[in-house]
């Protein structure tokens, strides 16, 4: 995983938890894991994100690091290594992972959770969403539950990211804005923060 602290460090900046980024201490409840994994999936469908994030060892109101005892290798549920219980309980269009990190000696874990693709992604046969910091289920949520249908069939390989996870810096590895400038007849800038503008401005890249 490229840029793990980077990431980190961005998410904490946030005034509050959202519907697509949460952070947690110590809290390791595998059920809660389970539905957060299902909202937080089905949430980033709902607000056009790639990507929803779980953070533990942050304080869910300071933001500030705190570290985290959470070692998921030494955490069992049914007699289950985790991960591998919550692969069994989530629906298979669910794409997730877990990352280690520290920053200031300080132990983070991170969930990546990409968007729900197809249909909503589902934990123990029941879709959930996050309505502001809560996850709640989907069901209790008509119009919330109706308008991520209308995402989800709207949805189409342009919108994907072609890549992710990359610094400024190693984005002008991959793409050839110079075609973008004489397309629409505008100067190339001559920095890459004047180049990216363009780019984020029309969503090619996004933040």
């Amino acid at each position: 995983m490229q840029n793990l602290e980077l990431l980190i460090k961005e998410l904490i900046k946030l005034p509050n938890e959202t519907e697509t980024v949460g952070f947690k201490h110590n809290n390791f409840d595998p059920e809660m894991i389970g539905s957060d994994i299902s909202a937080l999936a089905n949430s980033a469908a709902n607000r056009g994100k790639n990507q929803s994030y779980m953070v533990w060892g942050v304080n869910n109101e300071t933001h500030d690091i705190i570290g985290t005892n959470y070692n998921r290798f030494s955490k069992l549920a049914k007699n289950q290594e985790i991960d591998s219980w919550l692969k069994n309980t989530i629906s298979k269009n669910a794409d997730f992972d877990f990352f280690d990190a520290e920053i200031d000696g300080k132990k983070l874990v991170v969930l990546i959770i990409q968007k729900a693709v197809g249909q909503p992604v589902t934990f123990k046969k029941n879709s959930f969403i996050r309505i502001g910091s809560y996850t709640k289920p989907l069901r209790d949520y008509p119009a919330v539950e109706a308008q991520l249908w209308d995402k989800l069939r709207l949805n189409n390989f342009e919108k994907i990211a072609a890549k992710s996870e990359l610094h400024k810096d190693e984005i002008f590895q991959y793409l050839d804005f110079t075609c973008y400038f004489d397309l629409q007849n505008i100067p190339i800038p001559t920095n890459q923060d004047g180049i990216l503008h363009y780019m984020l401005e029309d969503s090619i890249v996004l933040k």
